[in-house]
């Protein structure tokens, strides 16, 4: 019986140890044959898939069980964002949730640690999940790289239009350095709800158009007669006097309606621009001024023209988290 005993106890013994033997050598083979020993996910298209791509020298690290760390590569000539391996680029598989992340090693921001937070979305319209499914977000830091991009023609990376043409920029880099946060929204336009957008704003236009016309023919004729209705006490009785403050505040309205509506339908037109693509529902646009409408929420002004995938805030708050260990070497927590 106690011999049973001892042969069980023993075989159990044997297990553990195989299994943790297997487990160290299984580590020890991704971490020597992968440089993202710790990535996975990337046949898994229930993950948003983020790539960043500038600027080049740096490493982004990802926090969320387990910190993940991969440094910015250089691409090609053709400069394209194509998969090569994975292991070559930093490229990131995350699940809905918000992650903290920091970079370091950045052009103009030497020996620093700059802090952010991604914040993945779930997605729910069907041209947002085919984007998820099938394609990823490319993400530009900012950074003094901006001074090595060419500004010469549009950008088909719709990270800004004709108008900026350069995705980051040296607001961003000096908002950093005097405690500001950078925020920017990545959404998948929906452009048949852009297109009936922007031929409804131009059937607007020419309606208000003639509402004005006809608020200004108005207001003249009341201006024009208020010094008379002045001198009568009915009138002043009735308000008749008056009607040309009326006219007045109505054409002023109709007015600003007028110019809501353009810049509306700028926005708008702008979005379409930036759809090289004619057969599809959606693309994938950064929110800014060119394409959202400027004092909002960025992300319910953008899920107002699409859905939003990832909205990324960076700021300057001391953090100190994670690898690699390019914080002060004097840090002591």
């Amino acid at each position: 019986m106690q011999f049973c005993l001892c042969s069980e106890e023993r075989g159990f013994r044997t297990v553990v140890r195989y299994v943790a033997v297997s487990t160290i050598a299984a580590t020890w083979v991704l971490a020597a044959g992968c440089g993202h020993p710790l990535e996975s996910g990337y046949s898994d298209q229930g993950k948003l898939q983020l790539q960043f791509f500038s600027p080049p020298g740096a490493t982004v690290a990802v926090d969320g069980g387990p910190t993940r760390s991969h440094q910015i590569n250089t691409y090609g000539n053709d400069g394209h964002r194509l998969e090569h391996t994975p292991e070559e680029f930093c490229v990131f598989n995350l699940s809905p949730g918000t992650y903290e992340f920091k970079y370091t090693a950045a052009e103009g921001l030497s020996d620093v640690s700059v802090y952010g937070e991604l914040k993945v979305q779930s997605s729910w319209h069907s041209y947002a999940k085919d984007f998820m499914r099938r394609s990823f977000i490319p993400i530009s830091l900012p950074s003094a790289y901006f001074k090595q991009v060419s500004a010469d023609g549009n950008e088909i990376f719709p990270y800004r239009g004709e108008a900026h043409r350069t995705a980051i920029d040296e607001n961003d880099l000096m908002r950093l350095k005097q405690g500001d946060i950078v925020e920017k929204v990545f959404f998948v336009a929906d452009l048949e709800k852009a297109d009936k957008t922007v031929k409804k704003c131009r059937q607007d236009l020419v309606v208000l158009d003639r509402k004005l016309e006809y608020a200004e023919a108005r207001f003249r004729r009341a201006y024009a007669e208020f010094r008379l209705a002045t001198d009568d006490p009915m009138a002043r009785l009735l308000r008749q006097d008056r009607e040309f403050i009326g006219w007045e505040k109505e054409r002023l309205e109709l007015q600003q309606k007028i110019e809501d509506t353009n810049a509306k339908l700028k926005r708008t037109e702008a979005i379409l621009r930036g759809d090289h693509v004619l057969i599809r529902r959606g693309a994938l646009v950064v929110a800014t001024e060119e394409v959202i409408q400027p004092h909002r929420d960025a992300v319910g002004a953008a899920d107002d023209v699409g859905e939003v995938l990832l909205v990324m805030r960076i700021g300057g708050r001391h953090m100190h988290w994670g690898e690699p260990a390019r914080e002060l070497a004097s840090f002591n927590p």
